[in-house]
Formats: C-alpha cells, structure tokens, sequence
C-alpha cells in the first residue's frame, strides 16, 4: 500500500497523454500479469494499480464494469496540469470502484490528476465510514497545484462524496475544479472542502454538479453535518450551476449551526451564482437553508441564485467568534421562495454573536423575497437576530408576504442597518414591519417612527407600499438543473405593475457597480432607469432573456475513443497578453460539440457571454471583444465543451 498526495485546479483541461506517458488499461477479463498497456493485454484489479507509481500516465477502467477496492495514490505518483495523471473509463459507460468500507479515491500530499467518468460507491452511509473521494495534505507553508474532478459519481458514504482538505500551517491546494458531478445519499456532505486556517485553498471551481439525499449524520453532537456544498478555508472560489436539495435532515448537534445547501466559512472571494438550492433541512433548531456565507467570509457575492422550500433562511450572514470579521458583502439579484419553513429564520437572515467580531459594510439589493406562513416557524421577510454589525444597506428588493409573516424584523433599535428604494407588500394580511419594540402597520408609520431615517432618501420618502404584481401564480418550481433558472416566469413584473422604473440608480446615487445583468439575463450595461426587485427587463411579452448553454454531458465520454484527425485536443488561444487593443480569441475543438465561451472577472464574476454554440471538429474560430467593453484588468476566459473547460487568465492594460 502506498502513502498518499493531492492536488487541483480551477479551469482544468483534460490533455491527451504525450510520447513521455503510459496508458494503462483495467478490466474484470485482465490478468495482472499483463502488461496493462492495451485493451487486449490489460490488468485486472485495483491492487495491481496501486502497486505502481505513474509518472503522468493515464489509467482506465473498462467502461461499464465493476471494480473492488480502493484506489489509493501518493506523492511519489507524479502529475502536472499540463501533463496530469489521468483517472477514468474507457469504452462504452463509466466504470463503477466499489469501495464497500473503504475510501473509492485516496490521494495523499500529491498533485496533477484529473479524475473523470466514474462511479464511486460506498456500502452506505450507515456502514462506510469514509468518503468517496478523499484528497488530504498535510505539507505545511506548500500549496499543491491541480486537481480536475469531471463527470463522477459517488454515494453510499458515510462522511462525503468528495472531500478536499488541508490540516497544515499555510498548506493547501490550489486550482482545484469539481464539475458535472454528482454527490448523493451520503451522510456529511456533498462535496466538502475545510483547513487549519482560514483564506487556505486558492482558486476552486464548482461548476454543474448536483448534490443531494445527504442525510447528516445524528449521532455526531458535536459536528456540522447534512450540507450540500461546503467550502471552508478558500481564498477565491466559484460555485454557478449548481443544485442542492434535500440535504441534512439528521444533523442533531444542539450547540452548533446547522448544514445549508450551500455556503463557505472563513472564505474570501466567494462567489455563488446562478444556483438552485432547495427543500433542504436540519435535525436541529439551526439553519438548513439554501445559502450562506459564514464565519469569516470576506469580498464575496451571493447573485443570481434561486432558493426556495427550505428550513433555514434562503440568503444567511452568519458570525462567529474566533473568526476574522465578515466584510464586503453583497447579495443581488436573487429570489427566495418559501424559505424558513423550520425554527425562527428570515428569508434573508443575519446574525453574529455577540462576542464575534461582527459583520461590516453589506449591500442587498434588487432581491425578490416571496414567503409564507409555516406551522412549524416563525418567519420573516428580512431578519437581523442579533450582534455586533454596521453599515447594512438594503435598496430596491421586494419583500412580499402573506399570511401576517413579518416584511421586516429587527428587534432592536439599530442605526447599523438602512433601507431605501425598497417595496413592501402583506398579500392578504397586516402589513408588520418591527422595529425595536415597536409594531409598525403602514410603511409612512415606520418612516416616522425611525425619525425620517429608514426610506428616505436627502430628506425625500423613498420606498413602496405595493403589490408587485408578479407575472405568474405558480409556486413551488423546481428545476435540479440550474441552467434553466431563467425559465421561471412567476417573479417577473407584469406591465402594470407600480414597481417599474421606480427602483433607486445605484451606480449614480451611491457609486455601486450593479454588474451586467438581472436574474433572467437582461443586460444592464447603459441603463438608466431600473426597477424594484430582481427583474429588471421589460414587461413580460417583450423580456430579452440570455440563457447561457451548459456543455453537452455525453454519457460516453470515453478516453479510448479515436479523436478527430485534425487535432489531438481542444485548443483555446489569447492573441497578445498583455491585451492592448481588443481581445482576440481563437479556438478550435478536436471533436464536434456545444461550446460556450465566457469572460470573468477574478473573482468569479460573470462579465461576458462570449459564445455559445455547436462547433465542428478542426474549425477554426475566432472571436472579438471590443476594447471598449473591458476595463483594466486581469480576466478568465473559459471555454466549455463535451465536459471540459479550458481556461486562459489574460491582462488587460491599455
């Protein structure tokens, strides 16, 4: 058996294996005392993998068979993000690791490997102890370069389906991307990543997997357990297009928080956009909601998500000691429907400890909050609970409720929070806003009761007590795939509704950068005029919507299929770096397939819709971006296609 090492990467490729590399083949009608190096003479068993070490070699697993054991790699298997070490599946299906008890994947201290096109099982979360893919290091002041997980599977663990993570002073791992995966029916976590210290692991993609059916684990009383997706100790990440649902309903530990679908603890520049997270759940009095940022969380985006059915608060801010101060957030263009459904939550919901260190300097704006009553909680529109906070800005959101549920709750008088612009609506009950000690019943009782400071605006009443007048009467909607957010129709405005245009300027009241877009993809670059909430299009007939294409997942993306003739691999080129003029983008694809193109920013903002297509095989592409568009800067352009990303960091400096 060999000791373990990790390592993995933000935009990672998969690159065909050089004159330099191996690869080798796995399959049940094997013999281990092959050479291993064809499909005629292949090895048998897992053992016989990890008997070796690889030096950037390839080994695939007989598509659609079934593999006992457990995979285990070290530091003494080589693999670069040029030339990785790759792990996958060839012929027709991913090849399944039946791991019964034990760990599927196990690297320890090492780096360079893409893992792609498998199913990792466990003999189940009340028996496997482990997870079903664990990469560990424990290399202090060490940052290890690499890891590409692509188009897997794992289940049936007790802890995670995928755990990444660090126990080393300033050691951890850097581009690391998890993509089109699937973690389910686990008991600790989807997809998992913690360190010693916070800000560890830099520059972690998470892009179109599903997590979900992740129970928690009840017996651990002492633990956070049932998340979907939780990043811990990362510095620079992005997690878009991803569905979280119905995670976490055995978590039982009483004097902790509780697992959300999606969230990040002492983090710096997160971003989750465009995902769906949904019907999740807690054991506990705590938490189980749709996102969060925790503990520590500095310069991060929640934009763009959509949350609904779950226990906890759809959008949390949460703060607790011995952590560094939360700073520098914003949430925007987000909906939230029927959150809270468990406990004492707020649609959008913040809280630090009164011995943390606080929360400082929020924006939420142009948010759609929709909720109402549950038996089981006692829910709010917007939430702040308790703690040491200032400069909270709430403008152009829509909180809308029924049934008498609070529009806001603050039980205490607070100057560390301001609301302007923003619509306020009991649909078919009392209109609640407390404040303080005090009940208010209109929105001009609550504007005189705080002294004229809460919706005004240089002495001006700001704010609506209104009816936004929704485009649809459906709730409930779910999608599990979060490409198709745009599609839903039920918080768009109708064309008479008072809410139109009547949203604050942001960017020339107060110098905020409002970003490109709404939640349905209207642009915003050159508008003037903006309404309240998350819609910002014309009225319904007559919405422009930019729905961004997810790459073609094919079922067979086997390695041993014979490429096209014209190239080996897909290619993605910048023309000059630094740019100076206009971004030039060439590419071309080694086989035929949907591509999507994309500009971000560092960190991990969407800029641009580039491209989206199909493109045969061997056609050169190029494309243009006007230098007038772009500021200065340092930017990604990334490439999706038939399951891989390409990227390629350019400087913009003119």
């Amino acid at each position: 058996m060999k000791h373990l090492s990790i390592s993995l990467i933000v935009a990672y490729c998969l690159l065909s294996s050089d004159s330099y590399s191996i690869t080798f083949y796995i399959s049940p009608s094997g013999n281990d005392a092959n050479t291993g190096t064809s499909t005629s003479s292949p090895w048998k068993t897992i053992s016989k993998v990890n008997s070796k070490n690889f030096n950037r070699d390839t080994i695939l697993f007989q598509g659609g068979k079934t593999f006992y054991g457990s995979l285990n790699f070290t530091n003494n298997d080589i693999g670069t993000s040029t030339k990785p070490i790759i792990i996958g599946s060839y012929g027709t299906g991913k090849a399944t690791i039946n791991s019964d008890k034990l760990s599927g994947l196990y690297i320890y201290n090492a780096a360079g490997f893409v893992i792609k096109n498998l199913v990792f099982t466990g003999a189940g979360r009340l028996t496997n102890t482990k997870s079903g893919i664990i990469i560990y290091m424990d290399k202090a002041n060490t940052k290890l370069s690499y890891l590409s997980i692509q188009n897997v599977e794992a289940y049936g663990y007790r802890n995670a389906g995928i755990t990444i993570g660090s126990w080393a002073t300033a050691g951890g791992f850097k581009d690391v991307s998890i993509t089109n995966s699937n973690c389910h029916d686990n008991g600790k976590a989807g997809i998992e990543f913690y360190a010693m210290q916070p800000y560890t692991h830099r520059n972690v993609s998470l892009r179109y997997n599903k997590v979900y059916n992740n129970s928690g684990i009840a017996e651990l009383t002492t633990e956070l357990t049932g998340s979907g997706i939780s990043l811990g100790g990362v510095d620079v990440a992005v997690v878009e297009y991803c569905t979280s649902y119905n995670n976490g309903w055995l978590h039982k530990a009483p004097n902790i928080g509780g697992p959300v679908g999606i969230w990040a603890h002492e983090s710096d520049s997160v971003t989750f956009q465009f995902n769906e997270s949904h019907h999740n759940k807690t054991g506990s009095s705590k938490d189980g909601g749709g996102f969060d940022l925790d503990g520590g969380c500095t310069n991060s985006f929640m934009q763009y998500n959509y949350s609904h059915d779950n226990y906890g608060a759809g959008y949390l801010l949460a703060q607790y000691n011995g952590v560094p101060v939360m700073k520098n957030i914003i949430i925007r263009y987000n909906i939230s429907e029927n959150d809270g459904r468990k406990g004492d939550q707020g649609s959008i919901h913040i809280w630090a400890s009164s011995t943390s260190t606080g929360i400082q300097t929020v924006k939420i704006y142009n948010n759609t909050i929709f909720t109402k009553p549950s038996s089981t909680a006692s829910v709010k529109g917007f939430y702040i609970r308790s703690g040491p906070m200032s400069d909270i800005k709430l403008r152009n959101n829509i909180f809308q409720t029924t049934g008498g549920v609070p529009l806001v709750y603050v039980p205490y008088n607070t100057s560390a929070c301001l609301f302007q612009g923003n619509s306020y609506w009991p649909s078919g009950g009392t209109f609640k806003i407390i404040w303080g000690a005090t009940t208010y019943s209109s929105l001009a009782a609550w504007r005189t009761g705080t002294g004229n400071k809460q919706e005004y605006l240089n002495g001006i009443a700001k704010g609506l007590q209104a009816d936004a007048q929704f485009a649809d009467t459906t709730l409930g909607v779910t999608f599990n795939d979060a490409t198709k957010l745009t599609t839903l129709k039920r918080y768009k405005l109708k064309s008479t509704s008072s809410l139109l245009n009547k949203g604050l300027d942001l960017k020339n009241l107060f110098s905020i950068n409002v970003g490109t877009r709404d939640y349905w993809g209207t642009s915003l670059v050159g508008k003037t005029t903006f309404h309240i909430g998350a819609f910002q299009g014309t009225p319904i007939s007559n919405t422009m919507e930019i729905i961004v294409a997810r790459p073609d997942i094919s079922t067979n993306l086997s390695l041993s299929t014979p490429m096209e003739p014209q190239l080996k691999e897909n290619i993605l080129q910048v023309i000059s770096n630094p740019i100076q003029n206009d971004l030039i983008i060439n590419f071309a694809l080694a086989k035929r397939g949907r591509t999507s193109i994309v500009l971000y920013n560092l960190q991990g903002q969407l800029i641009k819709d580039i491209f989206s297509a199909e493109v045969n095989a061997g056609e050169n592409k190029q494309l243009r971006v006007e230098r007038d568009q772009l500021t200065n800067g340092i930017y990604l352009v990334s490439m999706f296609v038939n399951g891989e990303v390409l990227t390629k960091k350019v400087l913009l400096n003119r």
